[in-house]
């Protein structure tokens, strides 16, 4: 089970991660060190705290949060930081037992979604998929695919910054309206564009566009579970078959970063297209060099999304 085994590994490196700590919050340095798990939060961190911190990511940009497992070095990386943010218990599987070596007198830890409501998980019948993995969702994680839902976590990560440096408070305040201002259009955008959508549904491999099909009325019809390490049975292979025949589906989406096999499939049974539809769970190293961010990938799934 991989808790356990990451579990033995935290228990192992405690001593050496409370060597990390120090007796403030706000280390002696000139700017905070924060760390964050993966891109979503990542980056309303980075827009927030501009200059005012160094801003790094656990996860490099292949790997997958949902199954994600904790290394030495994510303590001691942890252990350091002023401030640690995570999405939430339903993405970050992984948090709860890194979160068992971190001082809270040191590292301030914020729960991104926090006090906010989350859409439901899609339920799971045991004897319907075949797992790889020991998990399940009870809610979908997958908020920030919502421009408006994003713009919530963003004012938990602006009080999370206040909180321990407010001097710089106004700072943090402004960058944090101009993320603000952006999300609002980004949001515009996609109500102009998809209201007159005329098939409601899209269908997806990985069930993370929920909260794009609620924001904006749609409806999301999924191959594949919350996780990507879920896959459908062969019986729900063939229901999904049947239904792009009888809805005549002529596209089906995947994120690129995932393995397509499974809407492949499905997709042969009526010659679907499969088009690319972005998780935001990662956005690679030579994207970032180039400057593509969030509202670059969420534009283009728009245009994906309003074919």
């Amino acid at each position: 089970m991989k808790n356990k085994v990451a579990r033995s590994l935290l228990s192992v490196f405690l001593v050496l991660g409370i060597l990390f700590t120090t007796t403030s919050r706000i280390k002696a340095q000139d700017k905070l060190e924060v760390k964050t798990t993966f891109y979503p939060v990542y980056f309303l961190a980075q827009q927030i705290a501009g200059d005012l911190a160094n801003v790094s990511m656990l996860l490099d940009a292949n790997q997958d949060p949902h199954n994600y497992e904790i290394s030495a070095s994510d303590v001691a990386d942890v252990q350091k930081a002023d401030l640690f943010i995570y999405q939430d218990d339903e993405m970050e599987f992984f948090v709860q037992d890194l979160l068992g070596v971190v001082n809270p007198e040191t590292t301030y830890v914020l729960e991104a979604t926090a006090d906010l409501s989350l859409l439901a998980g899609a339920a799971e019948d045991e004897d319907d998929h075949d797992h790889d993995h020991d998990h399940s969702h009870a809610y979908d994680p997958h908020t920030w695919l919502d421009p408006s839902f994003y713009a919530q976590q963003a004012e938990n990560v602006l009080n999370a910054f206040v909180s321990l440096d407010e001097a710089n408070a106004e700072v943090y305040q402004q960058n944090y309206q101009a993320l603000i201002d952006e999300l609002n259009a980004l949001n515009e955008e996609y109500k102009a564009a998809l209201e007159n959508r005329s098939d409601r549904r899209f269908v997806v491999q990985h069930a993370a566009f929920g909260y794009i099909a609620h924001a904006y009325d749609l409806e999301q019809v999924s191959i594949a579970g919350l996780s990507t390490s879920q896959e459908p049975s062969a019986k729900e292979i063939a229901t999904m078959q049947d239904f792009v025949i009888k809805n005549n589906v002529e596209i089906i989406y995947v994120d690129p970063s995932s393995n397509s096999a499974i809407a492949e499939t499905v997709a042969q049974a009526n010659n679907a297209e499969l088009r690319p539809l972005r998780t935001l769970e990662s956005v690679s190293s030579d994207e970032l060099a180039q400057g593509v961010d969030y509202f670059d990938v969420m534009r283009d799934n728009l245009i994906e999304l309003s074919r």
